[in-house]
């Protein structure tokens, strides 16, 4: 049961961002701001700083693949973006000190590189697409700020049982 509850976590947050993005998008509520949840993203971004490196990467892996599967019309786009932000924290992780501060600076950086990459690959797919002063004003930071505070929520339930989890499969 205990290898269970990670993968469950994951696919909450995984089925979360598509039921916020349904329920709570800008046209309900008359908005003009585009607030992309990524729930699994910062989760992936956690298990980058606390949880066994290898594992956040295959989970990272299997996680975009799903999310290109059935969310995007382009395969390989988060299938590759989801395991890179991931090792990016692995690799600043290294070098800064790990609590909340830096790790929500961290987290936000990662996702503002997803959006980067996902806004370039797109835009080179459709030109029709937003320009980059809308994307920056209107998406990008509304996005930051949601998911930081999401991320700063997360943090130390997530933290606590990413620690605990690795601890006990060091064990077995």
């Amino acid at each position: 049961m205990k290898r269970a509850v990670l993968p469950l976590i994951l696919s909450v947050c995984y089925i979360a961002e598509s039921l916020f993005a349904q329920f709570f998008s800008a046209q309900n509520f008359g908005g003009k701001y585009i607030i992309v949840p990524h729930f699994l993203l910062v989760m992936l971004i956690l298990m980058g700083m606390y949880y066994r490196k290898r594992s956040a990467i295959i989970y990272a892996f299997v996680f975009g693949m799903l999310f290109d599967a059935f969310y995007t019309g382009v395969l390989g786009i988060y299938l590759f973006f989801y395991p890179f932000a991931v090792y990016l924290t692995i690799k600043l992780m290294r070098i800064l000190q790990s609590n909340i501060f830096t790790g929500t600076v961290v987290a936000a950086f990662n996702m503002a590189v997803v959006e980067f990459l996902v806004y370039g690959v797109n835009s080179l797919i459709n030109s029709q697409l937003m320009g980059f002063s809308d994307f920056l004003n209107l998406r990008l930071w509304p996005t930051l700020i949601f998911n930081a505070a999401f991320f700063i929520l997360a943090w130390y339930p997530m933290r606590n049982f990413l620690v605990r989890r690795a601890r006990e499969e060091e064990q077995e």
